[in-house]
């Protein structure tokens, strides 16, 4: 019998809980999340609001382990000339990918996107999930779009379960 729970215990160091959290953190994240702010943060700097204070956005995790994210601007209105129409995909943010849980972070590898410098990149976020409210984070990086490029950022979203 010794030998026996002997033998567990050194199967449970050996096999970490991280999988059986990822599991957990998977099946919780699933459904519909409504945005409700994000801010950039420039390193050493100000913070902003890239899509203004009201953003919209909805993030959908599926139970079968895919992605999807949409983000707009506030007050967006129907384009009537090409000039807006490129102030309109200026202020939309979009990409979908299945995703991969480790710990606090999660990993998009996006198959679609409405950049396609995203497009077959992997998006890295580290998510804290308190009841139904999901805060979202980068990791710093340097921008390459807007007027955050070649400047070291980090964005935070924080999101509201959908019922």
């Amino acid at each position: 019998m010794a030998r026996l729970v002997a033998l567990l215990a050194a199967l449970y160091c050996c096999f970490p809980s991280g999988p059986a959290f990822a599991d957990d953190a998977s099946k919780q994240l699933v459904g519909s999340w409504k945005l409700t702010s994000w801010t950039i943060q420039i390193v050493g700097g100000d913070a902003s609001e890239p899509f203004g204070p009201n953003p919209k956005g909805r993030a959908l995790f599926t139970p079968d382990g895919f992605a999807a994210f949409i983000i707009v601007g506030a007050n967006r209105k129907p384009a009537t000339n090409n000039e807006e129409t490129a102030a309109l995909l200026k202020s939309l943010l979009a990409y979908t990918g299945k995703f991969t849980i480790d710990g606090d972070k999660f990993t998009t590898k996006v198959d679609m996107s409405g950049n396609e410098l995203l497009t077959g990149q992997d998006q890295v976020r580290f998510f804290k999930l308190e009841g139904d409210r999901l805060s979202i984070r980068t990791p710093e990086l340097v921008s390459s779009v807007g007027i955050y490029q070649g400047k070291k950022v980090v964005g935070t979203l924080t999101w509201e379960r959908e019922r």
